[in-house]
């Protein structure tokens, strides 16, 4: 028998199989009948093809992958109603696939930030329900403003009421930055995420703290009055216990000269007879026309002329010009 004819008994011969195959299945099974049909089809296609080349040769899987394909691609995806709310709004589209595919068909764009309720992979079905928070993020930088302190240094060297800044005041400041989260426009959290804060720089003001008396500006006396060392306005003082009226001249002596009482000599201190008016009494002195005013003094020396009775007071210059200029004048000795 020639390859031919073997080769048109062979494809009789399946197709009888294919034939009693289909009788023992139910007919209602249409996809299984497209099936077996496709197989029919392409059997019988490369039985005709075999015929014409010689090759009895038959692959039977690539025949039933083919009616695997053409059975996949004859079912479309099943669309749903699916609900979607998003920026305030309720939508409703019909759509089929994923929770992406849904999104994309309402043209609706998801952001970093946002919240969705189910993943964007998930298949749609008929109880999809989509919401989308969106999600804002807001930076807020507040400045505080931190006052400087003022620091008062007391010096000796200048007398009460003098004052001056010597180092100026800088204010601080507390740089503070904030997130708030708004979800679809409500803050729902704010938190600290950086704190920057500078010192203050401390004011410094310089304060005398030298006892002064304004008599200091008007008298010759270089030892600082009292501060209880008042005048009243013709110029006496105000409280005293008694007031000697006599004779004063002036005189000097070199730098270091020392004093009967053992005081060092300055612009001040005074020669008195000790028996009328004793060393280390307080005194105030002015002449007794009001032309001139020595000041405050210290008994502290003496003299041949005052113990001779012939002058009240010495009073110690800085120096022989000053003395001379002071010459000899009627004083007002006032006893604090």
């Amino acid at each position: 028998m020639s390859n031919k004819s073997k080769n048109c008994c062979s494809f009789k011969t399946a197709a009888a199989n294919c034939k009693k195959v289909l009788k023992s299945f139910n007919v209602k099974k249409t996809i299984a009948l497209m099936s077996l049909t496709t197989v029919i089809a392409a059997s019988a296609a490369v039985m005709a093809v075999s015929a014409a080349t010689g090759d009895v040769a038959l692959d039977a899987n690539p025949i039933a992958n083919a009616g695997e394909a053409a059975v996949k691609t004859a079912i479309p995806l099943k669309e749903y109603d699916v609900k979607i709310s998003v920026d305030g709004k309720n939508l409703g589209i019909k759509c089929a696939g994923t929770v992406s595919d849904a999104l994309a068909a309402a043209k609706i764009d998801i952001y970093d930030d946002d919240l969705i309720n189910i993943g964007f992979n998930e298949p749609l079905n008929a109880n999809t329900e989509i919401i989308v928070n969106r999600v804002n993020i807001v930076e807020e930088v507040q400045i505080e403003t931190i006052e400087y302190a003022t620091r008062y240094k007391e010096d000796n060297n200048y007398t009460i009421g003098y004052s001056e800044v010597v180092v100026d005041g800088e204010e601080g400041e507390v740089e503070t930055t904030l997130r708030h989260v708004y979800i679809d426009g409500e803050l729902v959290s704010s938190a600290v995420v950086d704190e920057d804060v500078t010192e203050p720089v401390d004011e410094v003001v310089l304060v005398g703290t030298k006892e002064y008396n304004p008599i200091d500006d008007f008298s010759i006396s270089q030892i600082p009055a009292p501060m209880d060392l008042t005048l009243d306005a013709n110029g006496v003082p105000t409280s005293y216990t008694k007031v000697l009226t006599g004779k004063s001249c002036a005189y000097s002596a070199g730098p270091g000269a020392g004093t009967a009482s053992g005081r060092k000599a300055v612009v001040g201190c005074v020669a008195v007879d000790p028996n009328i008016i004793p060393y280390g009494t307080e005194l105030y002195i002015t002449t007794t026309d009001g032309s001139a005013v020595y000041g405050y003094a210290i008994a502290a020396d003496t003299g041949t002329a005052l113990m001779d009775g012939l002058i009240l007071v010495d009073l110690f210059m800085e120096s022989y010009d000053a003395s001379c200029d002071w010459g000899a004048r009627q004083v007002n000795v006032y006893i604090l």
